[in-house]
């Protein structure tokens, strides 16, 4: 696994750069429920580029991709049941 070069580092850190200002001028827009969906776009995005580029995920050992796996698992898991029970709740 070779490691990333400056200019790679610079790109990556430029688009998380563009993607915070992204996320705080989302915040000025009136959007309504589209914010949120927007913010968590923009959040899934960012922690897929830290995932890819700094922590090595997709080039690591495969023992971990399958715990960075079990960890999505978990958390897709977690929200699943608290989104059911959100639901449930019948505001």
């Amino acid at each position: 696994m070779k490691p990333l070069t400056l200019r790679r580092h610079l790109l990556v850190w430029l688009a998380l750069l563009v993607l915070l200002a992204l996320t705080a001028g989302s915040a000025l827009l009136p959007l309504g429920a589209f914010n949120a969906v927007s913010n968590f776009a923009i959040a899934a995005v960012k922690s897929a580029l830290v995932l890819v580029f700094f922590m090595h995920v997709a080039r690591g050992e495969p023992a971990v991709r399958v715990v960075a796996a079990a960890g999505l698992l978990w958390l897709g898991f977690l929200v699943a049941l608290s989104l059911t029970d959100f639901l449930a709740r019948g505001y």
